[in-house]
């Protein structure tokens, strides 16, 4: 629910460059994810197991991106930054 409120007020940020999409995939073979989302300077998706929420930006040479991911239904959640300078 945390995730959810924290991605709407993000997404209310971006409004004007919200674009919806569908995004199927397949992992090993085993497992299938059709999710629904909504993707800007930062994004939202989710299915009935898990649900993430992101952002990117780059300010000259420096690209910051992070992510919050809750998996195994809800009952697992990874925070995940990354900070990349191009020289």
């Amino acid at each position: 629910m945390k995730i959810l409120l924290i991605t709407l007020l993000l997404i209310g940020l971006n409004v004007e460059a919200v674009r919806p999409y569908i995004e199927y995939k397949n992992k090993n073979l085993k497992e299938n994810f059709l999710r629904i989302g909504v993707q800007g300077k930062f994004y939202f998706e989710s299915d009935n197991k898990s649900a993430e929420a992101g952002y990117k930006f780059k300010k000259e040479k420096i690209t910051f991106k992070g992510k919050v991911e809750s998996t195994k239904k809800f009952k697992k959640t990874t925070l995940e930054t990354e900070i990349r300078y191009t020289f």
